[in-house]
């Protein structure tokens, strides 16, 4: 039998489980977040969000409250520039995957936590998955190299065979469409979406990463750089269900941009809970279907 129960930091749904094969963590990254900071608080609230729903997968039909969860809560990153917090995320991640061997959720943080978290994972990864209203392929941002808007840029440039699929865009620079027509991403923006025009197959080891402005604001006002005319949950988790089919193994996800100082009544971040239920959920029926 699973007890909820409210620690004074709760662990993600409030039931702990060490031996569960759902891994969560908390990289609070908002070191260059530029329009509405904020992002670093996301992690305690999406817990706190976690742990006031019901702990049921409704893509999966599957109830997780005998499965929990084995959190590793915030990673502690220094005050500084991004180099040095970049070596923090490194050493957290790598000590983290060395024990846990299942599906790990990173709880973000700004975007630019990709960057680092796919880098530490990159031999695990053959497919890149993004859910974004934005491109973030700039060649700089406010004179930065490395930053929010920037970081797909960086890892297209630093792995030129890392195969990307991009979903939900609607908010691009000239720029932006010009860098990423000459590489080899998949690219489904929001009008191919309502045209179904969506297509997967052989993805192999996935990362994804859900940011949470590529819903529309109606159901996530609270993110820190919001765009109109996103998608819906109910869509979303449709795609989602589609790309774990089309892939041979999960290897991680991430949630990021989150932002709870403009959430009103935690909707986001309580989207974002459900979000990690949904993902959880269908990893957990398909590691009992290999099993089998």
């Amino acid at each position: 039998m699973a007890w909820r129960v409210i620690f004074q930091e709760p662990v993600f749904g409030c039931v702990e489980n060490e031996k569960s094969p759902i891994g969560v963590v908390g990289i609070p990254i908002d070191h260059t977040s530029t329009y509405r900071p904020g992002s670093r608080f996301a992690p305690a609230k999406i817990r706190e969000a976690s742990c006031n729903i019901e702990l049921y997968s409704l893509i999966s039909n599957l109830f997780l409250d005998n499965v929990g969860f084995r959190d590793y809560f915030d990673l502690q990153l220094p005050p500084s520039d991004i180099e040095h917090v970049s070596n923090y995320v490194r050493i957290g991640l790598k000590n983290i995957l060395e024990e846990h061997r299942g599906l790990l959720i990173i709880l973000g943080g700004e975007h630019l936590l990709t960057y680092f978290s796919v880098k530490s994972m990159f031999k695990d990864i053959d497919t890149l998955v993004i859910f974004d209203a934005h491109l973030d392929t700039r060649k700089e941002y406010l004179g930065s190299t490395l930053n929010h808007a920037t970081f797909l840029r960086r890892l297209l440039e630093e792995y030129s065979d890392l195969n990307v699929v991009h979903i939900g865009s609607r908010a691009y620079s000239r720029e932006e469409i010009e860098f990423i027509s000459k590489k080899c991403v998949k690219f489904f923006n929001v009008i191919r979406i309502q045209r179904r025009e969506l297509s997967f197959k052989d993805l192999g080891r996935i990362y994804i990463s859900v940011d949470m402005d590529v819903f529309d604001p109606a159901y996530a006002p609270g993110v820190s750089s919001p765009e109109p005319f996103g998608i819906d949950p109910i869509v979303f988790m449709d795609i989602l269900k589609h790309i774990y089919e089309s892939s041979s193994k999960i290897v991680a996800v991430d949630i990021v941009e989150v932002n709870p100082l403009i959430d009103p009544s935690n909707i986001t971040s309580t989207l974002a809970a459900k979000i990690v239920l949904e993902v959880s959920g269908l990893y957990i029926v398909r590691h009992k279907e290999e099993q089998m």
